[in-house]
């Protein structure tokens, strides 16, 4: 059970279409875990971006994936680049900072891979 646990946060970390099916699997687990399952790394984070700058998900589907991954327990936030999890927070929380749009993701993605490429 453990390891459908984790396949599914992986799905999750992809935004893997359609995922109503990852969130079914996912909520029969629940929130609450003692220790993260997966990292979820900026390169991750980066493919999804790429997907929306490329017009194959929307900025809606953007900004639900980041919620989907900003609270969850099972999913730790790499520290590879410091502002990871302040990304997530602003593309899961657009009402809260600045709407989701093209030219800021795209700084979003230069930021983190300029961090990436420095570490």
């Amino acid at each position: 059970m453990h390891v459908d646990r984790t396949t599914a946060l992986q799905k999750l970390i992809a935004y893997q279409l359609p995922i109503e099916p990852v969130l079914a699997t996912l909520a029969s687990f629940g929130w609450d875990a003692v220790t993260p399952l997966v990292t979820l790394s900026t390169g991750e984070v980066v493919q999804v971006i790429e997907r929306f700058l490329s017009g194959k998900i929307t900025s809606e589907q953007l900004t639900d994936w980041a919620d989907l991954i900003e609270c969850r327990e099972d999913i730790e936030v790499s520290k590879e680049s410091p502002n990871l999890a302040e990304v997530i927070f602003r593309l899961a929380n657009p009402n809260l900072r600045e709407p989701i749009t093209p030219v800021l993701v795209a700084e979003i993605r230069n930021t983190l891979l300029t961090e990436r490429n420095a570490g």
